[in-house]
């Protein structure tokens, strides 16, 4: 699994690619909070549409939600957009929003589509 971090205008955009990895999760989270520009409370476009996520477990899921608590305070209180293609990523990101709903101070979206997905993060 590779991934990229840019900012735009306002949020930052996290593009995976591949075939999905647990421990590159945490990798992101890392390169996000460490990132030159990031601020807590940043928008965070994570775009998922060309990755594979269908090795992922539950457990490996659990894993990631641990991230994401990890990494809570760092992150902030902020908006999150999930950008996904197909409906395997579509109900790995739901299973995950479940979980994560009490680890961090975030608000998550799951969108198929960028255009509302980053309409939703700048509203």
């Amino acid at each position: 699994m590779e991934f990229s971090v840019q900012y735009h205008n306002g949020f930052f955009e996290v593009k995976t690619f591949g075939d999905a990895e647990v421990g590159k999760f945490r990798d992101i989270l890392e390169a996000l909070v460490t990132h030159e520009k990031w601020k807590s409370g940043t928008a965070l476009l994570i775009n998922h549409t060309e990755l594979n996520s269908a090795s992922l477990t539950t457990d490996d899921m659990r894993t990631i939600v641990n991230f994401n608590a990890q990494y809570s305070d760092q992150v902030g209180k902020s908006k999150c957009a999930h950008l996904v293609a197909r409906d395997i990523e579509f109900g790995m990101v739901r299973m995950w929003e479940g979980w994560v709903e009490n680890k961090w101070d975030v608000s998550e979206k799951l969108f198929k589509a960028r255009d509302e997905a980053i309409a939703w993060l700048l509203d």
